[in-house]
């Protein structure tokens, strides 16, 4: 047990050391050379993170309201893993004492219930890595501001009226 728990410390402590930004600098220490791999850099920091723990990714960015709902979302998910889990365990136990078809019935219920979690966590999970490195990326970008409407009333060449309306969006 302790030295499962010593080779995941020196684990985590090289990706730190590989992730830190004095790693991503020239030989004598210096910053990136260019913002680009400073943003990079700061998108793999946020996935890591993520995976760490669900919704840290989003915390790093600045996004809590979105890091609560896929911490949330991301327990939830495997806290009903865990539940379907032990029910599938115990039915298949009771089943072989038994040899009862109810529990094998129950069984197959909480297995396939367990099948869908696994799914469903999986796919959360790639969700909160994807939108955490993305959203790290996003973040050196400028809010565009709303569309605007413009409209002008007024006479044309010929003496008679004119209504001019335009659509004005920021790339």
């Amino acid at each position: 047990m302790m030295r499962r728990a010593g080779i995941g410390a020196v684990a985590f402590t090289v990706i730190l050391a590989v992730l830190s930004p004095a790693a991503s600098g020239a030989a004598d220490g210096s910053e990136p050379s260019t913002q680009g791999d400073s943003r990079r850099h700061h998108g793999t920091i946020a996935m890591v993170a993520s995976a760490v723990y669900p919704g840290l990714g989003q915390l790093l960015n600045g996004a809590e309201p979105k890091a609560a709902i896929i911490s949330a979302v991301e327990v939830f998910l495997v806290a009903g893993l865990v539940v379907e889990d032990r029910r599938a365990r115990n039915s298949l136990r009771l089943y072989k004492q038994t040899n009862d078809d109810r529990y094998y019935d129950d069984y197959s219920e909480h297995f396939d219930n367990r099948q869908a979690l696994i799914w469903w966590a999986a796919i959360a999970a790639l969700y909160g890595l994807t939108d955490a490195y993305v959203d790290a990326h996003l973040a050196s970008f400028e809010d565009s501001p709303a569309p605007r409407v413009e409209s002008s009333f007024g006479r044309d060449g010929t003496g008679g009226a004119e209504v001019r309306v335009g659509l004005t969006f920021r790339f």
